[in-house]
């Protein structure tokens, strides 16, 4: 019964969020913070469900609108109700959704909650993260060099952000080729790669 509800899940989900497929929160960027969430998860001695369904219904709320993570958790608690989750796992999956804004970080109270804010994270980290960067920046006209500046900035708080050991471990290797790529990036963007 568990598996059908979760893939009820999933399809719902995909139906609700098809306004938002060509933007950096569409379901490829769920599943991913799902697979890292599940692995977290596991390190960390979490409830697997929970975390499970708060991963892939994080985002649910970009599909109407900002603040997307109150507009999630009432999407959320909806999409539950409707496949037919208890109302305690719906609450508890509304408040991981509610929470995992990062300027929400110092009400993260479940282990849950801080697997779920990690999972998202880490996707923000690392090649991945730069791609998504870029793919936002393009999308309402930010330079390539301010972007670089901002994800330098940004990327480096966001690490030591983290709330799990295991999210560090797993981001610490991301964090260290994301400030190569950005590195390389700068000196080709400002043509200092041509000098030597």
């Amino acid at each position: 019964m568990h598996d059908e509800m979760m893939v009820k899940l999933a399809s719902i989900i995909k139906e609700r969020i098809i306004d938002i497929e060509k933007t950096t929160h569409f379901f490829d960027h769920l599943e991913r913070v799902h697979k890292t969430a599940i692995i977290l998860s596991e390190k960390e001695g979490a409830d697997l469900e929970l975390v499970q369904l708060g991963a892939l219904l994080h985002d649910v709320g970009h599909a109407i609108g900002e603040p997307h993570n109150e507009t999630g958790a009432r999407l959320a608690r909806e999409i539950l109700r409707e496949v037919g989750y208890p109302e305690e796992t719906i609450e508890k999956v509304a408040r991981i959704v509610f929470r995992h804004r990062q300027s929400l970080d110092h009400e993260l109270e479940t282990l849950e909650e801080k697997i779920v804010w990690d999972a998202d994270k880490i996707d923000l980290i690392g090649v991945t993260g730069v791609l998504r960067a870029f793919h936002w920046a393009g999308s309402i006209g930010i330079s390539f060099e301010d972007e670089v500046k901002w994800s330098q900035e940004r990327q480096t708080k966001l690490y030591d952000l983290l709330k799990t050991e295991s999210a560090k471990k797993i981001a610490k290797k991301r964090h260290v080729r994301m400030m190569c790529l950005l590195g390389v990036l700068e000196k080709e963007l400002t043509l200092a790669d041509l000098e030597s």
